[in-house]
């Protein structure tokens, strides 16, 4: 849990893998219900106009979610974490 008490998306993630790996009526709720099954699990009521999509992944195919960028990069940000582009070329050594 996060230091101001209120769990994470990834705490409250991992209470719903954890239920629906244990119990497979809850598993089966999940897939039909989502918002309900979450909301019973973690009592966090997820607004209807919110979409949740589960998926389950199996030994031949996994997932690869990219949430939503909540904060805004600036280009200068974005090619100094990439190592940009500077006053020095890469192979020039120096």
């Amino acid at each position: 849990m996060t230091d101001a008490g209120a769990p994470t998306r990834r705490e409250l993630e991992a209470q719903v893998v954890a239920r629906a790996w244990a119990d497979e009526g809850f598993r089966e709720r999940l897939r039909t219900d989502p918002h309900g099954a979450v909301a019973e699990v973690t009592g966090v009521a997820v607004p209807e106009s919110i979409e949740i999509e589960v998926l389950e992944e199996t030994p031949e195919k996994g997932y690869l979610v990219i949430p939503v960028n909540r904060v805004e990069i600036s280009d200068e940000q974005l090619d100094a974490a990439a190592g940009g582009y500077g006053e020095c070329e890469a192979g020039t050594g120096c």
